[in-house]
């Protein structure tokens, strides 16, 4: 069975840890869910050591209606061994193709994410709303800077910093060309698809083909993303609405209802939410900063936020809630602010985001 097996290979601790997981009848079932499928499947065990993060990356895929689901360990490896490339990749969609193949999504899903960004570039809609990209480095990023300049220094520390700095989290604010827009929702846990049946296809597809439309993501140190939030920007009458901040399951831990946890504040679930607010909170300075000084005789009066299905209610609800909406084009289908209240989280008079520190 290893006769392929590369001799300076070394197998990922998710990969050890996941074979080595004890059953209720102290057996090794994800072990022997592997030997049943080398039965079928020549060389299966290799190639999923071998390319471990891949294969558990098609766990989190889309069912018929376009909702985000997680399938078992078994469809998944199935679907990893079985994979194959999209018909139709070319220099102009090949980040599409390997963002897709990654979560298993299919040759349509695929052919349509090409069409929407064709369209949107045909139409030159730009890349990001300030015609510039906005983020900060990740963990990660940081140390490729440095491992330039000290490659020897960081070999035997790049693991530790990796299992140090798991917690950490950043803003960026997505090209509008990248093919994670499409599907946003499946790294969020939402509906925010372009192949979903619910109202989140439209606001998947306003990311990519609209002016006004960015969504700002807060990714791990690994650079995952783990939160987002579609904004739309009233340019002419200087204002911005966030639909509202989606969250990954992973950050939602003792969730009651949609963005409300049944944890004291002081517990590890609820700090690593409010760190992800943090992110936010820069992003949005960042933003407002590179919109004013792009905009100086027309700068942007206040941003608000939508909260019916929020899943940092107890963040937003710190701030102001806003004594009116404000509105945004039907067919973006903003529901979250448009169902129910919206909050302030930015409003130009007081020079900050509503006791949130964004000072101007």
């Amino acid at each position: 069975m290893f006769d392929a097996l590369p001799f300076d290979v070394k197998p990922s601790q998710d990969f050890v840890q996941f074979i080595s997981e004890q059953g209720n009848k102290k057996d090794l079932p994800n072990l022997q869910l592997l030997f049943n499928l080398e039965k079928k499947y020549p060389k299966m065990f290799i190639k999923v050591m071998l390319n471990f993060e891949d294969a558990k990356s098609l766990r989190e895929t889309l069912d018929e209606n376009g909702k985000p689901i997680k399938i078992s360990w078994e469809e998944a490896l199935k679907k990893f061994y079985k994979n194959n490339k999209y018909i139709g990749i070319t220099s102009e969609n090949v980040d599409i193709a390997k963002v897709f193949m990654g979560k298993g999504l299919s040759q349509d899903a695929f052919e349509r994410a090409y069409r929407l960004r064709q369209k949107a570039k045909s139409e030159n809609i730009p890349e990001h709303l300030l015609g510039k990209p906005l983020g900060e480095p990740t963990i990660f990023d940081s140390i490729e800077m440095i491992k330039k300049q000290t490659e020897q220094e960081l070999i035997n520390g790049k693991k530790l910093i990796e299992d140090l700095d798991d917690k950490q989290f950043t803003y960026e604010w997505l090209n509008k060309n990248d093919p994670r827009n499409d599907i946003i929702g499946l790294f969020c846990s939402g509906c925010c698809t372009i192949i979903s049946n619910y109202y989140g296809k439209n606001i998947a597809r306003a990311s990519v083909t609209a002016p006004d439309v960015q969504n700002i993501v807060v990714r791990d140190a690994k650079g995952n993303i783990v939160s987002k939030g579609a904004m739309y920007v009233n340019k002419k009458q200087g204002y911005a609405v966030i639909n509202d901040f989606e969250l990954n399951d992973r950050y939602k831990s003792h969730e009651t209802y949609a963005g409300v946890y049944d944890v004291p504040e002081t517990s590890p679930d609820e700090q690593e939410r409010e760190k992800i607010f943090e992110a936010f909170q820069r992003g949005l300075r960042a933003f407002i900063e590179e919109y004013d000084r792009q905009n100086p005789n027309n700068p942007l009066k206040q941003i608000n936020i939508g909260m019916e299905f929020n899943r940092l209610k107890k963040q937003v609800e710190r701030l102001k809630k806003a004594s009116s909406n404000l509105d945004v084009p039907r067919e973006y289908d903003f529901r979250d602010a448009i169902t129910r209240e919206q909050y302030i989280l930015y409003q130009r008079p007081q020079k900050q985001i509503e006791d949130g520190g964004l000072e101007r």
